[in-house]
């Protein structure tokens, strides 16, 4: 008996990369999960992205679609994504490559259009029309950018608990010792501070440590701690404009210089997004606020853009029923960020 035809999708984000066999009938094969493979912020990119590849059956695989963080066709370190994927999946399987908010967008809206807002470890926005005319705005990374994102938010609670240890009588002295707790760190005494400097050298992947401290302020958030969520509102606030941004570009600049124009919904786009920050009811209603309309609920989680693209490149029919059939196969197997 041959082997049931399938497809791979994948999502590599900065901290987490999952991976997926989807069946003709938009089911579930089997998933894989493992470390972030996104070039810029992993040494071990390749290794890790080369074993998850590797982990699920080959045989009957159809094509195969990769959205990753970090990449870009034009980069050199997208080449090398490319060459390790190659490796993995072997010369005959059709193969493409994309940016992971390209692939997260196509899930959100099912290939329509709209204005996308990704909040994982990094934050990025993606505007699509119907006739297909995209910008982009944010993904700049963690150095001098990604306002908004899970590592953005985790640096905000840990600098307020290290203001904390130098000055116990600060304001938000409750909301750091809730977030030392957490991370089942002291809070006083005479090693506190080396602690705190303790446990980020010892973290494998500090990057990646510092955006899963950003659960312990939506947690706080839900018990209304003031700070937590001022944290989170600005958070919000730079989601906002990321979205904004990215609509601007779909209009041509003026030919000269003019004031600022007042900020329109959208150019009358639907919003989605997606990503672990966007898991917050609080983020997405700020969010929702600052954009003037309410948020359309992604259709497909990120991994299923993945899979979209890859049935188009397998030949295969996709109608409705099958994108909700598939939707309802990551839902179950938890396979979303």
């Amino acid at each position: 008996m041959p082997p049931a035809q399938t497809l791979l999708a994948l999502d590599g984000g900065g901290t987490h990369t999952r991976v997926a066999l989807i069946t003709r009938d938009g089911g579930l094969l089997a998933h894989t999960t493992g470390p972030g493979c996104n070039p810029y912020d992993r040494p071990d990119w390749a290794e890790h992205l080369h074993t998850l590849l590797r982990a699920l059956p080959h045989n009957g695989l159809c094509a195969a679609v990769l959205g990753m963080a970090g990449y870009d066709g034009a980069r050199s370190s997208s080449h090398q994504q490319v060459d390790v994927a190659r490796a993995a999946l072997g010369p005959d399987i059709p193969l493409e490559l994309e940016n992971d908010v390209q692939t997260a967008h196509r899930a959100a809206f099912a290939g329509g259009a709209g204005v996308f807002v990704l909040a994982g470890t990094g934050s990025v926005a993606q505007a699509c029309t119907q006739d297909g005319h995209t910008t982009r705005a944010g993904g700049w990374g963690w150095l001098f950018g990604d306002e908004g994102g899970g590592y953005w938010i985790g640096c905000q609670a840990l600098n307020h608990a290290a203001r904390f240890l130098d000055d116990p009588t600060t304001p938000f002295a409750p909301f750091a010792r809730a977030v030392l707790h957490a991370l089942e760190l002291p809070d006083h005494g005479p090693n506190a501070a080396d602690a705190l400097r303790e446990w980020l050298r010892t973290r494998p992947h500090p990057r990646s440590a510092v955006g899963d401290v950003a659960p312990i302020v939506h947690a706080l958030a839900q018990t209304h701690a003031p700070h937590a969520l001022a944290i989170l509102h600005a958070a919000a606030a730079h989601l906002a404009d990321l979205a904004h941004t990215a609509c601007r570009g779909l209009v041509p600049p003026p030919a000269a210089p003019t004031s600022p124009p007042a900020e329109q919904p959208l150019k009358g786009l639907p919003w989605s997004y997606g990503g672990s920050v966007m898991t917050s009811a609080v983020v997405r209603a700020r969010v929702s606020t600052l954009l003037g309309q309410p948020a359309t609920p992604p259709a497909l989680p990120p991994l299923g853009g993945a899979a979209l693209r890859a049935a188009q490149l397998a030949g295969w029919e996709v109608d409705a029923a099958w994108v909700h059939r598939l939707a309802t196969s990551l839902s179950v197997q938890n396979t979303q960020p």
